[in-house]
């Protein structure tokens, strides 16, 4: 498990600075029609205060494992009502957001392994080799 967070690994690996790190992400878990009018969702007062708190929560995680929480939270927050964020969709996609985290958490671990598979079967016997046997030619 890294030391680093989430938000610390996804500025490490997409060359952002810290201050950028939340409306780059909100941008980039937005459902995509949402994207096209990000500059108007952050124009509106509380619109996206429940994505904000979403990616916050999010960038503090070290553990894939505790995202389902965070989504939970998400799901349930006061501010994620109405028709504009439940029926229209203009908010942040927990899928795309689940992916993002995956990625960005579970490449530290890929790149600790290299290229080394470290799997391997229990109590699993070495494959037999079949005695190579010459045919006779006439």
């Amino acid at each position: 498990m890294s030391d680093k967070t989430f938000a610390e690994l996804y500025c490490e690996r997409n060359n952002l600075e810290p201050s950028r790190y939340q409306r780059d992400v909100l941008t980039r878990a937005l459902y995509p029609h949402a994207r096209l009018l990000v500059w108007i969702l952050l124009s509106q007062q509380n619109h996206l205060a429940a994505d904000l708190d979403f990616v916050r929560a999010v960038g503090v995680l070290k553990r894939f494992r505790d995202f389902d929480f965070e989504a939970q939270e998400y799901a349930h927050h006061p501010a994620n009502r109405g028709f504009w964020r439940l029926t229209m969709n203009l908010r942040i996609s927990t899928r795309a957001m689940r992916r993002m985290v995956r990625d960005t958490l579970h490449a530290t671990k890929e790149e600790k392994l290299g290229d080394r598979d470290e799997t391997a079967l229990p109590f699993q016997k070495p494959a037999k080799t079949q005695p190579v046997t010459q045919s006779k030619q006439s």
